[in-house]
């Protein structure tokens, strides 16, 4: 910044141009000053001694005040400069540190930007991986859907077959149903009439039983009559099966019938020993 001008001694360049501006507008004034004095004392007598102590008197008054008027402005001129500038670098440096502080600031928000651009790149490889799995799942998930779709239709139409088959299960069983109830209630007249079958039968074994315990007491008693009765009883027996087996009513004789013997021992030992008195070989069981 220039130095402030000081009066007298070591005059610089700046202070030679005052000094001359000076010397200008103090010939300039003097030679006004000198003329009006010159006029005021005679014209011809005052002018070349008003003239001259005019020029000099105003001359050197007026370069001196007109330098130190210079001088004056200049220094308040170069101080407010001063100051100014003073402000200036004051406002450089605060900026400066400001700016540093943007810059370390810029720099560190830059090595963020970076590592975020690098990790939303890194986002950007994974999201293009997985848009490809899922991508590849999602066909796969089509191709399950097309897959059950089909399955879907099977099991409808499997379905309604199955459908139908229960309803013709239903019917059957309603059927089914009606033909137990009346297996049942024929069950239940069966049963009633075997139970009543049955009863005769014991009634007939007791009466049967009656008349073989009176044949044998008989025969025990009147041993004669054995033979007589024994070929009775062959003729009778025989005409009876013969009769029977023809009308279907039995398909053996009940002395060659081992299910007869277990339920009816001791009729078929009677029966077996009246054959044997008779010798009807026709008639007797072959052992």
């Amino acid at each position: 910044m220039r130095a402030a001008i000081t009066p007298l001694g070591g005059i610089s360049n700046d202070q030679l141009a005052w000094q001359e501006q000076g010397r200008r507008e103090g010939r300039n004034e003097g030679i006004d000053i000198g003329r009006q004095q010159g006029l005021t004392d005679g014209y011809n007598q005052g002018y070349t001694e008003g003239h001259h102590h005019g020029y000099c008197a105003g001359s050197q008054e007026t370069h001196t005040a007109g330098y130190n008027e210079a001088i004056d402005e200049a220094n308040v001129a170069i101080a407010r400069l001063q100051a100014q500038h003073a402000a200036y670098q004051q406002e450089v440096a605060r900026n400066c540190k400001t700016y540093e502080t943007e810059r370390d600031q810029l720099r560190q928000l830059a090595v963020n930007q970076t590592a975020r651009i690098r990790a939303l790149e890194e986002q950007l490889v994974q999201g293009e991986r997985s848009t490809l799995h899922y991508r590849a799942k999602i066909d796969n998930l089509v191709a399950t859907h097309q897959r059950l779709t089909q399955e879907n239709a099977t099991l409808q139409r499997d379905a309604s077959a199955f459908s139908q088959r229960i309803n013709s299960l239903l019917v059957e069983k309603a059927e089914l149903s009606e033909q137990i109830e009346n297996l049942t209630h024929t069950k239940d007249v069966n049963r009633l009439k075997l139970q009543e079958q049955l009863e005769h039968y014991n009634k007939a074994l007791t009466f049967i039983n009656a008349i073989l315990g009176a044949v044998k007491s008989t025969l025990g008693l009147n041993p004669a009559l054995e033979h007589s009765f024994s070929k009775l009883f062959a003729d009778e027996y025989k005409k009876s099966v013969d009769f029977r087996v023809l009308t279907d009513d039995i398909k053996i004789a009940p002395h060659e019938d081992n299910h007869f013997a277990l339920l009816l021992p001791q009729t078929q030992e009677f029966i077996l020993a009246m054959l044997k008195n008779e010798h009807r070989t026709g008639l007797s069981k072959s052992d």
